[in-house]
């Protein structure tokens, strides 16, 4: 099937679509960042990856679980060995919570450098519109905050609008799987229950959690959003073979399938079936949490 992108113009500087802007990631912002973060991971998480040459030379969308709590420490992981391996003159949009993006001005301006935006539609169809490739995390606070000794499941949060996207766009899938964020904080409980008690899901959207967690510097604490200081865990990385929905579902599809939620549940369940496996067996070649 042809990609729909080839239907698209994209900007010189910006798209904007449906109202929605994307800003040019600056790549001084981004080497700048690069060499502090690739010297934490690499060091302070021993951070390795693996299948880096399954990254897609032409565009797609990249798909991982969210681990370890607020710092999104796979998701730097992998944007740091993605520089390393594409160089600079490839950039990576990155879509993130709400939250992160109203803390404060300066840090909202950086993130918009670097490449991070606001989670939702608009926002990637304006990348893909582009041509560009994005990151997304479908599982949000829940998939972050889920038990430690669920570490090896994920279900992305059952979020299967990635999916819609890939058809709508024409579009190959690149899971990405990554075992030892999810220990460098010990996430004791989702609070599920609690959280809607408390009414957190009608105040910050695709946040249902309030999160018992225990690490440092605070020993136990009940806080999602407070601070941490997250353990040394080795992170190892991998680049799952892309997934062309059209071959791997053995039917051509066309954009008007994005609709269909039989295709969509199929596609969601080989895409997250194909995570899970890979996954649980990198946690089955570590001998010790944390340690690796």
């Amino acid at each position: 099937m042809k990609s729909a992108v080839a239907q698209h113009s994209s900007a010189s500087r910006s798209t904007r679509r449906h109202g929605h802007i994307v800003p040019e990631i600056r790549s001084d912002v981004v080497r700048r960042s690069h060499r502090i973060l690739s010297r934490i991971v690499k060091s302070y998480f021993r951070s390795e990856i693996r299948g880096a040459e399954r990254l897609p030379s032409s565009q797609t969308i990249l798909v991982a679980h969210h681990d370890g709590g607020v710092l999104p420490i796979n998701g730097i992981c992998l944007g740091v060995h993605w520089y390393d391996h594409f160089g600079f003159d490839r950039p990576l949009y990155v879509l993130t919570h709400d939250l992160l993006h109203s803390l404060w001005d300066p840090f909202s301006r950086l993130l918009a450098d670097s490449g991070l935006l606001r989670a939702d539609r608009k926002a990637m169809d304006a990348v893909l519109e582009r041509g560009q490739s994005v990151l997304i995390f479908p599982g949000a606070a829940r998939e972050s905050f889920r038990p430690f000794w669920h570490r090896k499941n994920i279900d992305l949060g059952g979020r299967k609008g990635f999916i819609a996207q890939a058809i709508r766009w024409g579009l190959p899938i690149t899971p990405v799987v990554s075992a030892g964020s999810h220990e460098t904080v010990v996430v004791l409980s989702g609070g599920h229950d609690f959280a809607k008690m408390l009414g957190i899901p009608k105040i910050v959207r695709s946040a249902d959690v309030w999160p018992l967690l225990a690490g440092l510097p605070w020993g136990v604490w009940a806080l999602p959003f407070l601070p941490h200081i997250p353990l040394p865990a080795k992170i190892t990385t991998e680049v799952l073979p892309p997934i062309h929905l059209s071959e791997a579902l053995g039917r051509d599809l066309n954009p008007d399938d994005a609709s269909d939620p039989e295709i969509v549940q199929a596609g969601f369940d080989l895409v997250v079936g194909r995570m899970r496996k890979r996954l649980g067996e990198l946690y089955d070649e570590r001998k010790y949490p944390v340690l690796g």
